[in-house]
């Protein structure tokens, strides 16, 4: 056996303190029954922690066969942007006219990947503000399965900002690689807010070649416009290809015509032309890894130390240990790679790494059985990382893929997209669907008081609207009257004194 990270085991030590206190403890004055129960917990917990840090330390053994692999020294990441312009038709391959803006940039992304095998892949996208969404990974499909999902929907904002684009491009870099860094800036070249000349003097400084793919045509077409008033001024979005010309020739990089029908070809060129071989391994065997092993069985013995502790009847050690292994069997037939995937996500959103939880939880998708439950997840990680519309998208599509089971599955699943939808509402101040989303919430499970109590939060804030909306009129009433009959009196004081009699006057008449 062997291990990948072998210096956590010196964990074991932690043992040792515990047998000290084991025996200079008191003894405890419980009944027979108590005092079995709890040296089986004790016992069970410290074969969790046994199992535990030999999960973490990578276990290996048994020999597997490792296809060949070829490694070349560039990380590339995708800076994609999403904002509305993209979303206009008047892509052009060749002489047709068949995509959007966005559409054409992603196909010429996925298909660079496809041609690019054995590099470190991660993408940004970009609307108001850009985020890393795939941090760099050799695994394509990751990056793939991302680029399938995006659309202009993916985050919110009112503007495009390029410069926060690349900037969270640059973040995905990691100082110690020797690779070549590439970024892939696909766009229509159009920047309502940021400097993106900042970013791009950014590039340079650390010596990082950005590409640029432009999207749409020259003469533009009309971005139609989100405001009720019919007489606000339509805009004409048109790409900017001085822009992105100007972009990738200020870093060594290269500008592309998103119209060209070759233009994955031509990138994917230029990515191996800049790309080094570091690493290549021909097929051969390598230790299986034993991980996943160690991490169920940690899982049944705290499970199982916590079930003895509740337990008020007196459990035969011969019937603890049947249904250990019935329990270890039905993990192993039961527990398929998407849920392995949830299991690996789930660990990543908790410890806080967002963007590397996304990965999991996007493959999860291709698993009808933790479909839904990625969704959530999806919907989890957006809301965390502040893109709360987009959360609210995933949260729906897990609603609607819950469909095709009858209603008493899943019911835990079907409380939390509800309750999740209703607080995302609320603090959009949509008191009235928020309302909706825990009604639904209580449907699924009505034993959860935290619904209850934001129902009718969300009942009294509609109340307190409603109530605001009929004083505002009221005062406003009372405002007009009160200016009447001030202007009445103003006119009559004047019309009085135009009127009153002169006083006695004793002075010199001139």
């Amino acid at each position: 056996m062997t291990f990948d990270h072998p210096f956590l085991l010196f964990g074991f030590a932690v043992f040792i303190p515990m047998v000290i206190l084991d025996l200079l403890g008191n003894k405890n004055k419980l009944s027979q029954e108590l005092q079995k129960k709890f040296r089986a917990n004790v016992y069970l917990f410290r074969l969790f922690v046994f199992f535990a840090i030999i999960a973490l330390a990578g276990p290996r053994w048994g020999m597997g066969f490792a296809p060949s692999e070829y490694r070349r020294g560039v990380d590339t990441v995708f800076a994609i942007d999403i904002s509305r312009s993209m979303d206009i038709r008047d892509a052009q391959i060749g002489t047709r006219v068949t995509q959007s803006r966005l559409e054409r940039g992603l196909f010429i992304a996925k298909e660079s990947i496809a041609s690019v095998s054995g590099a470190r892949f991660a993408a940004a996208i970009g609307r108001g503000s850009g985020y890393l969404a795939v941090p760099l990974t050799y695994d394509n499909e990751a990056a793939l399965v991302f680029l399938e999902s995006i659309d202009v929907s993916s985050m919110t904002g009112r503007s495009t900002n390029l410069e926060s684009l690349v900037d969270a491009a640059v973040g995905a870099f990691q100082s110690t690689s020797v690779a070549r860094k590439v970024i892939v800036l696909i766009s229509d070249g159009e920047a309502l807010s940021g400097v993106l000349r900042n970013a791009i003097n950014r590039c340079v400084k650390e010596g990082i070649i950005v590409n640029t793919v432009a999207v749409g045509s020259d003469e533009g077409r009309q971005i139609l416009s989100q405001s009720e008033d019919p007489q606000s001024p339509s805009v004409t979005s048109r790409r900017e290809v001085l822009v992105m010309r100007t972009v990738a020739e200020r870093t060594g990089g290269i500008y592309i015509d998103g119209g060209r029908e070759d233009a994955h070809s031509v990138l994917s060129s230029h990515l191996l032309s800049v790309a080094t071989d570091i690493e290549s391994a021909n097929g051969k065997k390598t230790p299986k890894q034993r991980r996943s092993l160690f991490v169920i069985l940690a899982i049944v013995a705290y499970s199982a130390s916590k079930f003895i502790t509740r337990q008020s009847q007196k459990l035969p050690l011969s019937r603890l240990f049947t249904a250990g292994i019935i329990t270890v069997t039905l993990i192993f037939t039961s527990c398929s790679e998407g849920k392995l995937l949830l299991i690996e996500a789930n660990y990543l959103f908790s410890r806080g790494r967002y963007d590397e939880a996304l990965i999991p939880y996007l493959k999860a998708l291709n698993h009808k059985e933790a479909a839904p439950y990625a969704e959530y997840g999806l919907g989890l990680t957006f809301y965390s990382l502040d893109e709360g519309e987009a959360g609210l998208k995933r949260y729906q599509n897990s609603q609607r893929m819950l469909g095709a089971f009858s209603e008493n599955e899943h019911r835990e699943l079907h409380y939390r997209n509800h309750y999740n939808s209703g607080i995302i509402h609320f603090e959009n101040r949509d008191f009235r669907a928020a309302a909706y989303e825990f009604r639904e919430a209580l449907r699924a499970d009505p034993r959860k008081i935290d619904a209850k109590r934001n129902l009718e939060l969300s009942l009294m804030s509609i109340s307190m609207e409603s109530d605001t909306e009929k004083r505002t009129e009221a005062q406003e009433e009372q405002r007009e009257i009160l200016f009447e009959y001030l202007r009445q009196e103003e006119e009559q004081r004047w019309k009085s004194r135009e009127w009153a009699p002169e006083e006695n006057n004793t002075g010199a008449d001139y």
